[in-house]
């Protein structure tokens, strides 16, 4: 063996003994059935609704990195970080996703059963009637038990129509239609994850695992990557608004992507074009808006703050 090939062994074999040793990992502690980490940057406008769905939805915890807002989004997150339903932590720079979600790994995996690792403009909706999401997952969890992880595909939601960003209300009592299965996105996945059965992220939609470890759907099939074309899921799906109004997407443009580092690697109108699909009427989320504006307005009294945003698209733009 030459002096390379043993120098590239000598880096590869921890790595492999790391993946091996935790292999079987069991699932993380017990403090947390499902929590949600997630990356955000001057979400002002709807993090307040964000994190008061996914409260409601069951969601345990919330690790939130902050990728150095300049706007009010943690003053709205401060009263949830108060009550114990946030870790918030400061995280700045660019292209700092993975990172984040490999911190939020390591400082607290083992307090986790569930890990889901989503975005801000992603809401992890239980399909069935009558279900919580972490009711929906445990039984997924359940049912394929030598599964490391759940893949979760993306239902699309498009503008429904709006070219403005909407006077009044959240995303989900505005935005109420969405694409049928094999529109474009509609294949992509996001992955909840047994904490210890993960070796690391480097994509924002999905790990790499210990060896032995592998991702399902909800049908039960082995899902190897981003993407898994499928029917519309029946128990669960993360719900994805990804353009919202054709306002707000130009404005998004400004923000960059939470995965890379290149500061011009930015969204296109054409991505918002092929992604524009409002093929179905989905009203499924409103019940929970009302539920979210009840809640919310408590909180957010009780906290001291201001219970409306009067701050408009161009004002968050000018400060990122």
């Amino acid at each position: 063996m030459d002096a390379l090939k043993l120098k590239n062994a000598v880096k590869i074999i921890p790595r492999a003994f790391c993946r091996v040793r935790f292999s079987f990992s069991k699932p993380g502690g017990e403090q947390y059935f499902l929590t949600v980490t997630v990356i955000v940057k001057n979400e002002e406008l709807y993090i307040r609704e964000w994190l008061e769905y996914h409260r409601l939805a069951g969601i345990s915890h919330v690790f939130l990195y902050d990728n150095g807002s300049t706007d009010r989004t943690m003053e709205y997150v401060r009263p949830f970080e108060a009550d114990g339903f946030v870790t918030a932590t400061h995280f700045p720079g660019r292209g700092m996703q993975a990172a984040a979600y490999n911190d939020a790994l390591k400082r607290f995996g083992k307090d986790c059963r569930y890990m889901a690792f989503i975005d801000t403009d992603e809401f992890l909706f239980a399909v069935e009637p009558g279900k919580k999401v972490p009711e929906v997952v445990g039984g997924l969890m359940e049912a394929y038990p030598k599964a490391s992880g759940l893949a979760v595909n993306w239902a699309m939601f498009g503008s429904s129509g709006l070219e403005k960003r909407p006077e009044s209300g959240g995303v989900l009592g505005n935005f109420i239609y969405r694409a049928k299965a094999g529109r474009p996105g509609t294949d992509c996945i996001k992955t909840i994850v047994k904490p210890g059965a993960v070796w690391r992220y480097n994509h924002p939609h999905y790990p790499e695992y210990m060896l032995g470890g592998y991702s399902v759907d909800e049908r039960g099939q082995r899902v190897n990557g981003w993407k898994n074309p499928a029917p519309d899921p029946e128990k669960l799906r993360v719900n994805h608004y990804f353009t919202k109004s054709r306002e707000e997407w130009i404005m998004r443009r400004k923000l960059g992507k939470a995965d890379q580092k290149d500061e011009n690697n930015v969204r296109t109108m054409e991505e918002f074009v092929r992604h524009d699909n409002n093929d179905l009427l989905d009203e499924s989320m409103r019940p929970w808006a009302a539920l979210i504006e009840k809640a919310s307005a408590g909180v957010f009294r009780d906290a001291g703050a201001d219970p409306h945003m009067e701050d408009n698209l161009e004002h968050t733009a000018d400060r990122t």
